[in-house]
């Protein structure tokens, strides 16, 4: 099955994100960037992992040396139910920018060497886009390099209301402005574009030490800062617009990322 357009994107599967750890310099900064992030899942065949992750190495190494303008971050689940997708993400761009890129793919010869040497050892591919809501997110440079990422994933209900939408702004606002963020916590909403619809939250994390539950949680500091009443509201007016949640922790890959291009 050849891939028509190479690298496969995530956060769906969530995402993450962009390669996450690059996605932006500050808050301010990441608003200046572009809202759109390209991942592809990919599922090496199974029995040929090996094969997949050293033809996939080489590909890499190809890429780079072709003078590609992206860098492409890896990642593979660690905890989660499904442990097979890899994930390659890349942002952060302009619609039109995918149609620069379409170009540069085929003149650099990046899908032909792909299907050529690493096709054969993959199952199949998922490929969605992402949306960066950088306006209501905290990823602060230096402070998201991971190597671990966790993600949060809500699939949308059909036939919601704006009430989630306006949930998710409010505590956003709340957490950005009244001292969640500056406690040190970073935080990243995606929605993606493609498949099932679904919104998507991402944290970066350094161990797993960093795992453990934060005290206060964010439930209690909303509740802090506006009352249980209000925080029990905002929490349900989210909540009401998604059927299920799933929770995925993924871990960087670099030996199959592509490096940055220097300026």
């Amino acid at each position: 099955m050849k891939k028509s357009s190479l690298i496969v994107s995530f956060a769906g599967v969530v995402a993450l994100l962009l390669p996450f750890g690059l996605l932006a310099d500050s808050h301010e900064g990441a608003m200046e960037r572009g809202p759109i992030t390209d991942i592809w899942y990919v599922v090496p065949k199974r029995g040929m992992e090996a094969q997949f992750a050293e033809a996939m190495a080489a590909h890499v190494a190809f890429r780079a040396e072709a003078g590609e303008s992206r860098d492409w971050q890896a990642y593979r689940v660690v905890v989660g139910h499904e442990i097979r997708p890899i994930a390659f993400r890349s942002c952060c761009f302009e619609w039109a920018d995918l149609d620069t890129y379409t170009a540069e793919e085929v003149e650099k010869g990046l899908v032909a060497n792909f299907n050529e040497n690493v096709d054969q050892y993959v199952d199949h591919y998922h490929h969605y886009l992402e949306r960066v809501d950088w306006e209501n997110s905290n990823w602060p440079d230096g402070e998201t390099d991971g190597p671990f990422y966790d993600v949060t994933s809500w699939p949308i209900k059909q036939g919601a209301g704006p009430g989630s939408e306006e949930a998710r702004k409010k505590m956003s606002d709340v957490a950005l402005n009244q001292g969640w963020a500056e406690a040190g916590h970073n935080w990243i909403w995606l929605t993606r574009i493609g498949g099932k619809p679904m919104v998507q939250l991402v944290t970066s994390k350094k161990n797993y030490a960093d795992f453990e539950p934060s005290k206060p949680s964010f439930f209690e500091f909303l509740t802090e800062q506006l009352g249980a009443e209000e925080a029990g509201a905002i929490f349900s007016g989210f909540g009401s617009g998604f059927k299920s949640s799933d929770y995925t922790i993924w871990r960087h890959d670099e030996s199959l990322s592509t490096p940055g291009q220097e300026e």
